[in-house]
């Protein structure tokens, strides 16, 4: 395995990058403590598979992530979870052995990430219970009071993707609304010898597999809601967030 030569580009904000042969590297070297999520989009315009390999620690192998092949940037995205308690260091790569025409979108997601929103939906999520439609790379964040509240997803597309961070820097819980088989395919560990602990939500037994609600107690820290699904089925999400 070989990486083309090029400089890594600087990707200290986490904001939305192009991974491609001309720029086939970016690092990040402030990772923020708690969980972190590197949501990878393959943006070719042919129908491939690419792979991207992720580097933390030199402790711990290189990780391969495959990223689902696609057209027009319409595929899930692949979420690799970091564990910022061990690392502050990330870097992501195209090895040459990838297709010519690689082309990746990549973002890091958190609590903190992207610093720079460019090219990023960064909303903030009205508690009020009415419902928001999620576009491609939407980040929603809110920080509720010290009550409860509902969260409801809504999809009626197979395997509709979001990711919520917190409450707490190393919370975290992937939803997946009208699941398929293999749910949780798309989810990688950057370093799986320190694992970032999270939950897989599925719709409950016996209820519409198309929506999920959750119950969420506030204590004035923020909350971060991020989807891991293709442009066009965003757009056909909602998510809402309602005081009880």
């Amino acid at each position: 395995m070989s990486v083309l030569f090029a400089t890594p580009g600087n990707w200290d904000d986490g904001r939305l990058v192009t991974l491609d042969p001309s720029n086939n590297q970016y690092v990040c070297t402030t990772i923020q403590n708690g969980a972190n999520g590197i949501f990878l989009y393959n943006a070719a315009n042919a129908d491939h598979d690419t792979t991207v390999t992720i580097v933390t620690t030199n402790a711990t192998a290189p990780v391969k992530v495959i990223v689902p092949g696609t057209t027009g940037n319409q595929g899930l995205a692949a979420i690799v979870l970091v564990n910022g308690n061990v690392t502050n260091t990330v870097t992501i790569s195209l090895t040459s052995n990838q297709p010519s025409d690689s082309k990746i979108s990549a973002f890091i997601g958190s609590l903190a990430f992207p610093i720079n929103t460019s090219g990023i939906n960064n909303k903030s999520l009205p508690v009020n219970g009415v419902t928001q439609n999620f576009t491609a790379f939407t980040r929603f964040y809110a920080v509720p009071a010290s009550t409860w509240y509902q969260m409801n997803l809504q999809s009626n597309i197979t395997q509709f993707y979001a990711a919520q961070f917190g409450p707490g820097s190393s919370a975290v819980s992937i939803y997946c609304v009208n699941p398929g088989p293999l749910a949780e395919a798309n989810i990688y560990q950057a370093d799986p010898g320190n694992p970032v602990s999270y939950k897989f939500i599925l719709p409950a037994p016996n209820q519409p597999q198309q929506q999920i609600s959750a119950s969420l107690f506030g204590n004035g820290s923020q909350f971060v809601w991020i989807n891991a699904d293709s442009i066009q089925n965003s757009q056909q999400a909602t998510i809402s967030l309602q005081q009880l």
